[in-house]
């Protein structure tokens, strides 16, 4: 059964992490009570951080105010701490209090914008993960031409044999029909190219594995050069290079929104072209980039719901986050994890 107060869903909120916490944090979650948040879900928060520092924003802040409950912690992970610093030596962290939160029980799930090595180590060593699970994954929710599409994993494991990158199939798939509200994902290993023979022994493997499963709609390779155009709903790879296809993707797609402004505004002959002709076509397309709609990832896999968001997240991207980290708890995401996993095995 959920943690609720007065029948709410508790989300413990990591005051402390994040480039801008905790003022980002506290109106990441004023923003989503006034425009996120669904009728038929009601949301409690337990905002775990520094009372000197907290107690003013809530003063200004009567929405989170009166749907919150403050916890003092003296101490707060650091964005350059090592995780196993932060494991030991940050006890009476925020990061920690929140995640301690859900292992007893106290909330459903933990939104938090610090540091990702720490947040996955904490959380690994405190929750654990779901029966029969191997490793945690990270995965997101990424934007293609025409739809978007889960990637896992984004950095929790640089190295991974076939069994951990079946598993993350299988849980990207559940995740998909959840997140995406897709009934059927079709389900891709990132690999250098679409031939069965290509690939190291890792991805051989899964594929092996993953074409034997008939729960999975497996649809084999996909190639880096063709993951945009949308074919497939999730995509496989290890934590190193779906990272680093993650960062390009993102570089690029500012980079080429940045160009477009750039030539857009560069003359008021081109404003007012846009403005009259393109700029509702223009802003929808570039909405689906917008990283502040996308700032949540989720640590696919723990024996509880843990949503990272962007270290530099603003309101509007904390607020994503913490809409991620409802819709996960709400679908009962980890549940049909287990029930999966177990069918498989």
């Amino acid at each position: 059964m959920l943690p609720t107060v007065n029948n709410n869903i508790v989300i413990a909120l990591d005051a402390m992490g994040g480039d801008f916490a905790p003022l980002s944090v506290i109106q990441g979650a004023d923003f989503f009570l006034g425009n996120l948040t669904n009728p038929d879900t009601k949301v409690f928060f337990h905002v775990y951080g520094d009372q000197k520092e907290i107690s003013p924003l809530l003063s200004k802040y009567s929405r989170v105010r009166d749907n919150s409950e403050l916890i003092h912690c003296s101490d707060n992970v650091l964005a350059n701490d090592k995780p196993s610093f932060a494991l030991r030596h940050r006890k009476d962290s925020s990061m920690k209090a929140a995640i301690v939160a859900v292992k007893e029980g106290k909330a459903s799930g933990v939104v938090s914008s610090g540091n990702t090595g720490a947040l996955m180590a904490i959380s690994r060593f405190i929750l654990g993960t779901l029966p029969n699970i191997y490793r945690p994954a990270i995965v997101s929710v990424c934007p293609t031409k025409t739809k978007s599409f889960a990637l896992l994993d984004l950095g929790a494991n640089v190295d991974c044999n076939a069994d951990s990158l079946f598993q993350f199939a299988l849980m990207g798939s559940i995740f998909a029909r959840i997140a995406l509200k897709v009934d059927n994902p079709e389900v891709a290993l990132l690999n250098i190219g679409t031939e069965e023979v290509k690939g190291n022994d890792s991805v051989r493997g899964a594929f092996e594995l993953l074409k034997n499963t008939p729960s999975i709609n497996f649809k084999g390779y996909v190639e880096a050069s063709k993951f945009l155009e949308g074919n497939v709903d999730v995509i496989v790879a290890d934590g190193f290079v779906g990272n680093v296809m993650l960062k390009t993707a993102e570089a690029t797609a500012s980079t080429f929104i940045d160009l477009i402004k750039q030539e857009i505004f560069s003359s008021w002959i081109t404003k007012v072209l846009v403005g009259m002709l393109l700029k509702s076509k223009l802003s929808k397309a570039l909405m689906r980039f917008n990283p502040q709609i996308r700032s949540g990832a989720m640590f696919l896999g723990l024996n509880g719901i843990v949503i990272k968001s962007h270290g530099n997240s603003d309101a509007i991207s904390f607020a994503h986050a913490i809409k991620f980290a409802v819709n996960a708890i709400s679908e009962n995401l980890n549940q049909k994890i287990i029930s999966e996993v177990s069918h498989v095995e």
